[in-house]
């Protein structure tokens, strides 16, 4: 029997929500750290730096998934502020804490969001850090974790792409219009995206908890980056409907600003290096075959 204790924040996101139920069924003790008073759960404030831990004071794991969605209206000065403090002070009070009691393994979450706008280049783990705001947030993100690394803790910084499911996140909000026939490609079509299907970054999470030897930022993306343009064909052939409303990138700027820039016209090429190189299959590796599974 798995009696392995895993500590998990952020667990009513997208992948949190899904990730629970994963791992609970492979037979982790799974404990969701809430932000609200409980009487079963754990629970912190963080703004207060208290948390209340019950049978997870020592956890084998922690997978720390919090903070405020990025793609959540324009980003002001205040905005960005919160953006940044939703992910720092979370993963500065985890690593405060658990220094003292160090898990085996911390899994942050990052985003590929850190290599910035790239053009077509193709990325792996090793690319450095761009300049975008969003390139800044992720590479703070990633430097909160790392003193948790001096008390002997295996850290994994999960630099993920845009996740395909049916249950929300991109795909969600795409949705209504695609199937209305109002969907189109943005800009030029010719950004790359990166994505993963869920159930494959599911996979991998645990396959990362499984494999001691992967540590440091991994790429959580399917092997097969495609454009935008490719993007938006397969979904509409998917669902049977016509593309044919392009959203021009002018219109982007104006309805999004630096959020339509950095998140809709950015092209980032990114390559799982790590996940292939260690072995990891992913089911779901054509865009084709995943749209199948969450849309068929």
């Amino acid at each position: 029997m798995n009696r392995t204790k895993v500590l998990i924040t952020g667990s009513s996101g997208l992948i949190g929500s899904a990730l629970v139920p994963f791992l609970q069924a492979q037979g982790f003790m799974v404990g969701r750290l809430l932000r609200s008073a409980q009487d079963t759960q754990p629970f912190w404030d963080i703004a207060n730096k208290s948390l209340h831990l019950k049978e997870f004071i020592k956890p084998d794991i922690i997978i720390n998934l919090a903070g405020e969605s990025i793609a959540s209206g324009r980003w002001s000065k205040q905005k960005k502020q919160q953006l940044i403090d939703s992910r720092i002070l979370p993963t500065k009070l985890l690593v405060e804490h658990f220094q003292k009691t160090p898990p085996k393994l911390l899994i942050n979450a990052s985003a590929i969001g850190f290599y910035g706008n790239r053009g077509q280049q193709q990325l792996d783990e090793s690319a450095a850090a761009g300049d975008d705001f969003v390139s800044q947030l992720a590479l703070q993100w990633e430097q909160s974790s790392q003193a948790i690394k001096e008390a002997g803790t295996r850290l994994v910084n999960l630099r993920t792409g845009i996740v395909i499911s049916k249950n929300g996140g991109a795909l969600a909000k795409m949705l209504p219009a695609f199937k209305l026939g109002l969907g189109g490609k943005i800009g030029s079509g010719k950004q790359i995206m990166s994505w993963i299907d869920i159930n494959d970054l599911l996979a991998a999470i645990v396959f990362i908890i499984n494999n001691q030897k992967i540590a440091g930022p991994v790429n959580m993306v399917s092997p097969n980056a495609v454009s935008n343009q490719e993007f938006t064909r397969l979904l509409a052939k998917q669902l049977q409907r016509p593309a044919l409303l392009p959203l021009p990138e002018f219109l982007v700027k104006l309805l999004f600003a630096q959020m339509g820039e950095e998140l809709l016209l950015a092209s980032t090429n990114v390559f799982p290096k790590k996940l292939i190189d260690a072995g990891f299959k992913f089911e779901y590796a054509t865009l084709e075959k995943s749209f199948l599974q969450q849309l068929g």
